[in-house]
C-alpha cells in the first residue's frame, strides 16, 4: 500500500516501511542568473537537509538519495554532490546510495537541484499518527529563509533532526516549510483529528516560510516537557496543545 503522508510517501511492505521525500533549489547558487549568491557546496548540503529531515521526522533512515541537476557537472554539480555527501558524513548519516543526473547538452545561467531522498523503518518505529488529546506542541527554533539562513544561529542543523529522529519522547515532527507554522499546525489537526489549541504569542510569525527545514514542530506528553524544552541547543518554544473536537 502507498499512501501520502504530508510532504511523504509512505510505501508499506509488511513490517517494513519505506519513505519517499523530496526538495528542489532555484536560483541559489554562483551562477549568472542566481537571485541568492552561494558556495555550491552550500546548496547541495541544503537541500540534501530538507529532504532527509522529512525522513527522520516521520521516523524513516535514509538510505538513497537521487539528485537531478539541472546544470553541468563540472564545476557545478561537482560542487553540488561534494556538498550532498558532506552534509550526511558530518551528521553521521553513512552508506547512503547516491545517484543522479545533470545536464550536459545544453549551457545554464541558473542553479536548478532536486533531491529526491528514501528510507526505510520498522512500521512500528514510524512517527506517523502518534498525536493524541492532551498532548502539547512545541517548536524548536525560528523561521528563517534567504539570507536569514546564512547568518542566523538558532536554525536547526541535520545533526537535529538525527536527534529527533532519535528521541522517544518525541512521537510526531513536522519540519516548517515554505508554507509557515501556521500551515504545517493545520496539517497536524487533519492528521490527527483533534484541534489545536493556541497557546504562543502573537509576535511569533506563524505565516513566514520556515526556509531549509529551520525549525521544526514536534509533539510529546505533557509530562516529557522539561526534557523536551532542553532537548536542543537551539530556541525552544511551546506553541499549544492538543485537544479532542468532539
Amino acid at each position: 500500500m502507498v499512501e501520502r503522508y504530508r510532504d511523504v510517501l509512505i510505501i508499506y511492505e509488511s513490517d517494513t516501511v519505506y519513505a519517499i521525500a523530496c526538495d528542489s533549489i532555484g536560483a541559489i547558487g554562483n551562477k549568472e542568473g542566481d537571485i541568492l549568491k552561494v558556495d555550491e557546496e552550500i546548496v547541495g548540503r541544503t537541500v540534501t537537509k530538507v529532504a532527509v529531515s522529512e525522513l527522520l521526522c516521520i521516523g524513516a533512515w535514509p538510505i538513497i538519495i537521487s539528485d537531478t541537476l539541472s546544470n553541468e557537472m563540472n564545476p557545478t554539480g561537482i560542487k553540488i554532490i561534494d556538498g550532498i555527501r558532506k552534509e550526511l558524513n558530518d551528521n553521521e548519516i553513512y552508506d547512503v546510495a547516491l545517484t543522479g543526473s545533470t545536464e550536459e547538452n545544453f549551457p545554464s545561467t541558473m542553479t536548478g537541484v532536486g533531491v529526491t531522498a528514501i528510507g526505510k523503518a520498522e512500521k512500528e518505529a514510524l512517527k506517523v499518527r502518534k498525536a493524541k488529546a492532551g498532548m502539547e506542541v512545541g517548536l524548536f527554533g525560528y523561521p528563517r529563509v534567504g539570507q536569514e539562513v546564512l547568518c542566523c544561529h538558532d536554525i536547526l542543523s541535520l545533526k537535529d533532526y538525527v536527534k529527533i529522529f532519535r528521541c522517544g519522547e518525541i512521537v510526531e515532527a513536522i519540519p516548517v516549510g515554505s508554507k509557515g507554522i501556521k500551515h504545517e499546525l493545520n496539517v497536524l489537526k487533519l492528521s490527527s483529528g483533534l484541534e489545536f489549541l493556541k497557546e504562543y504569542k502573537s509576535d511569533l510569525d506563524d505565516t513566514k516560510s520556515g526556509g531549509p527545514s529551520t525549525c521544526c514542530i514536534v509533539v510529546y506528553k505533557e509530562g516529557d516537557r522539561r526534557k523536551i524544552e532542553n532537548f536542543l541547543d537551539k530556541p525552544f518554544v511551546r506553541l499549544g496543545r492538543l485537544i479532542d473536537g468532539r
